[in-house]
C-alpha cells in the first residue's frame, strides 16, 4: 500500500517550487521547480523517478508513494486555468490584490486564504447544484 505524502506547491518571485512535508523519516527529500505550478510538479516527479533509479542501482527498495499536492494561492491559480479577475468578481474580492497574490508579489493573510477557500467551495457547490444547463436553450421567434 502506498504511503501518502503531502507536497506543498508554492509561488516564488520567479519560479514555483514544490517539496515534501513531514516525510523526513524516508531518508531522502524531493523537490521541484518551474515557471508554472504544473512544470514544478513535473520536475518534482522527475526527481522522484531519479531517486527511484538511484535506489534500484544501489539494490534498495524504493517506497511506494502517493503524493497529495497542496497549493498556495498563487500556485492554485497557476495550476487551475481560472481567470483571477473573474474569480475576484465572483468572490467579492479586490481583483488587483488577488492578482498580486496569484503572481507572488504579495503574501495573503490567513483571512484572505480563508476567503479564497470559501469562494472555491461556493463555486463547487454551484456546479454540484446543477446550475449548468444540460442542453441548448431553445430559440424563440
Amino acid at each position: 500500500m502506498a504511503r501518502k505524502i503531502k507536497v506543498m506547491v508554492e509561488t516564488g518571485r520567479d519560479l514555483f517550487s514544490c517539496f515534501m512535508i513531514g516525510a523526513g523519516d524516508l531518508g531522502f527529500g524531493l523537490h521541484g521547480d518551474g515557471k508554472t505550478a504544473r512544470s514544478a510538479i513535473q520536475d518534482f516527479c522527475l526527481a522522484r523517478d531519479e531517486m527511484r533509479a538511484f535506489y534500484e542501482k544501489q539494490g534498495k527498495d524504493f517506497p511506494e508513494l502517493e503524493f497529495d499536492f497542496m497549493f498556495d494561492v498563487g500556485a492554485f491559480f497557476s495550476y487551475y486555468p481560472i481567470n483571477v479577475t473573474a474569480f475576484a468578481e465572483y468572490s467579492g474580492m479586490n481583483a488587483s490584490l488577488l492578482r498580486q497574490y496569484a503572481c507572488g508579489l504579495k503574501k495573503p493573510a490567513q483571512k484572505t486564504i480563508d476567503k479564497v477557500r470559501d469562494a472555491v467551495g461556493n463555486f463547487i457547490r454551484d456546479i454540484d447544484a446543477g446550475r449548468l444547463i444540460d442542453r441548448p436553450v431553445p430559440q424563440y421567434i
